[in-house]
């Protein structure tokens, strides 16, 4: 096996059982579950970085990962307050589990590329599913953690292959995107 290979199954398990400790065990609910997918899509993205020894993408997953759940956390506690679904708080919109979750294929796509990325992106769809299924949140609460991710990573990650490049644009009568390639 490819040393590569190794380092992109060893990562994401080494990240996911030191993250859940002796909670990762068989017979769990379907939160928990969401739980686990999570913290592998996370260790799934610092696994690809780790294999393919870019540590400018370690850095730039780490600053739109870090953002994006800081300011899902300050959306959450000091703006808006909505009520979960199960009456638990008041700290509902947006989801930090699927901010979380969707930082990481967020990052693998824009990075390295949409084929890299389809993995991870099943483990945060799942984390997010698991999110309104338990009734934790509502399908917009995730929906809003997955765009704050998206801002986040367009904001700090830039694509390994500089050759072609896409940035949103915005000016006083819209927004689009911008593309750049050369050849």
């Amino acid at each position: 096996m490819k040393e590569k290979t190794r380092v992109m199954l060893a990562v994401p398990a080494i990240f996911c059982a030191t993250t859940m400790g002796n909670n990762a065990y068989a017979g769990r609910s379907i939160g928990d579950l969401g739980d686990i997918a999570m913290f592998l899509a996370n260790g799934w993205a610092i696994g690809l970085t780790m294999a393919e020894s870019d540590w400018t993408g370690t850095i730039q997953y780490a600053e739109s990962m870090l953002g994006a759940q800081l300011a899902t956390e300050i959306i959450k506690t000091r703006i808006i307050h909505e009520t979960r679904p199960n009456g638990l708080n008041d700290e509902s919109f947006p989801s930090g589990h699927a901010t979380g979750a969707f930082s990481a294929p967020m990052f693998i796509h824009r990075r390295y590329g949409w084929k890299q990325s389809i993995g991870p992106y099943a483990l945060a769809l799942f984390t997010g599913f698991s999110r309104v299924h338990t009734r934790m949140h509502y399908t917009h609460d995730v929906l809003a953690g997955a765009a704050v991710s998206a801002l986040f990573t367009w904001m700090f990650v830039s694509p390994q292959n500089e050759n072609v490049r896409m940035w949103p644009s915005f000016s006083g009568d819209g927004a689009g995107i911008r593309v750049s390639a050369k050849f």
